[in-house]
């Protein structure tokens, strides 16, 4: 790592106190080194997160990183750097703006739509909240962001009378079942469930996304309905993103055991396995990946590997609550590789994303304007 180490990184460390349309190219290196600074990208994330809580120390982070690897290596900065360095500086926390960002990050909020036909707004009371529906407890916490279903007696609730927790765009929050299942919904996804669990089963039914961390029961099942899709489990922690407007459903294992089932198949899921289905295509693919690139939402960050950018906007545009124009068709098939801290503002992410590409962006209220630059 000394090349990179004394050259690269102080290119990096440069490019922060230059002025980013100044910015010089690295030196060019070899393709096969590339891959190594990824990995070294992910690293790095990983060292400067424990340090935003004590402020951020450039240095110290670097430290930690280079304290795991010490190969020797020269990185193909010509082909990676816009991947790799937007990646990495995406999630550097910088200096607070004097002005107010025009597009803000997503916050805590949802609403709950009883089987009464109530609907309950759960965010904005600035205090917890706690009422009682057929003998079931239901408390809110506002502060962090928290639905919780308490149940003393089994045959409380009515396991016949659903109940639907909707998360709107720009929002999160999150689910606790009387069962001890804890579910974080994304943007623009609900979740329906019973008053109460039958005796058969316990059944939500989701759309959109969420991760599940299901409390073990061998009993009595657990099971996620998303479209013709069926997960079961006993007691798992999972990832499904089953957005209507995607065109590939994903069900993610990071620990315990699922079965998929489904068009016809059931499929026996393992840790860090993936199944991607096509919707257009009808067809789907089993394969392993690094599962915690795919809850990484839940701990605040948005990670993409090789994400086509119109991919990429559409989980932003959820989130932040705002509408990509395209100028120029050519933008949406250009792929990247990085993280973005969901709490920081959208014109943290576009301003590195110009320093790093032939992409131009233009915001106007909650509209963003994309064109690349000839």
């Amino acid at each position: 790592m000394e090349k990179f180490n004394t050259s690269a990184w102080e290119w990096l460390a440069g490019m922060r106190r230059r002025d980013r349309r100044e910015a010089v190219p690295p030196p060019e290196m070899t393709p096969e080194e590339a891959r190594q600074l990824l990995r070294v990208q992910f690293l790095a994330g990983r060292a400067i997160r424990g340090t935003i809580a004590r402020g951020y120390n450039i240095e110290r982070a670097w430290r930690r990183v280079t304290g795991r690897r010490r190969r020797k290596a020269r990185v193909w900065w010509a082909a990676a750097a816009a991947v790799i360095i937007a990646g990495l500086f995406l999630s550097i926390p910088r200096e607070s703006d004097d002005k107010p960002a025009a597009i803000a990050p997503g916050s805590a909020k949802a609403e709950l739509l009883l089987s009464s036909g109530e609907v309950i707004s759960l965010a904005g009371h600035g205090e917890d909240r706690r009422w009682q529906a057929r003998g079931v407890i239901i408390d809110n916490d506002t502060v962090a962001g928290r639905l919780r279903y308490e149940s003393a007696d089994a045959n409380n609730g009515d396991a016949s009378r659903f109940h639907e927790l909707r998360v709107p765009r720009g929002g999160e929050y999150r689910l606790d079942l009387p069962d001890g299942t804890r579910v974080w919904l994304n943007s623009l996804s609900s979740a329906r469930f019973p008053e109460r669990f039958g005796e058969v089963s316990r059944d939500v039914y989701l759309r959109g996304e969420a991760y599940f961390e299901v409390a073990p029961d061998a009993r009595l099942p657990f099971r996620v309905h998303f479209g013709e899709q069926v997960i079961t489990v006993a007691g798992t922690r999972f990832n499904v993103s089953a957005y209507d407007d995607d065109d590939v459903w994903r069900a993610t294992l990071v620990e315990g055991a699922i079965r998929l089932s489904g068009n016809g198949q059931e499929i026996d899921m393992a840790p860090s396995e993936q199944y991607a289905l096509d919707r257009r295509a009808g067809v789907g693919r089993l394969e392993r990946v690094d599962a915690t690139l795919y809850i990484s939402w839940v701990e605040g960050r948005f990670y993409f590997r090789a994400y086509a950018f119109e991919e990429l906007v559409r989980k932003l545009e959820r989130w932040y609550d705002f509408q990509m124009i395209y100028l120029d068709d050519s933008v949406k098939s250009k792929r990247f590789t990085g993280f973005v801290d969901k709490h920081a503002p959208i014109e943290r992410a576009l301003s590195l994303l110009e320093m790093t590409t032939n992409i131009a962006f233009q915001i106007t209220d909650k509209t963003i304007t994309a064109r690349s630059l000839k």
